[in-house]
């Protein structure tokens, strides 16, 4: 633990290797941060109570990207989904980690990418 993790800043590190390094408050993330999961996924942007929640950028160890806003830990709202093996992009819409067509009030899953 370095500086104020329960209101202030500062950096935490799980016992399973996880960290976190950023704002705090009540004992939570809050405001920016970055947290680094201990199987090389990353998330930098913005935390509400402990959960991503407004801006943020996440990349996936497989190389994979989304950059965009979040809700609750989840893809919500305009963002966009980098497929790193396939080259492809997806800017749009995202509700609750699905793809999200506002025309036809109509989610699907963002496709995971096999190996």
């Amino acid at each position: 633990i370095k500086g104020n993790c329960y209101k202030g800043q500062g950096t935490y590190k799980w016992e399973n290797k996880d960290r976190y390094i950023g704002g705090w408050d009540n004992g939570l993330p809050n405001g920016q941060g970055k947290f680094i999961w201990d199987n090389g996924d990353k998330y930098m942007g913005n935390f509400e109570d402990g959960k991503m929640s407004g801006l943020g950028n996440y990349k996936w160890d497989s190389g994979n990207s989304y950059n965009g806003q979040w809700a609750e830990d989840k893809m919500s709202g305009r963002g966009t989904y980098f497929w790193a093996k396939e080259g492809a992009t997806y800017k749009g819409y995202f509700k609750e980690d699905k793809i999200f067509n506002s025309e036809t009030d109509d989610s699907q899953v963002v496709p995971e990418i096999t190996p």
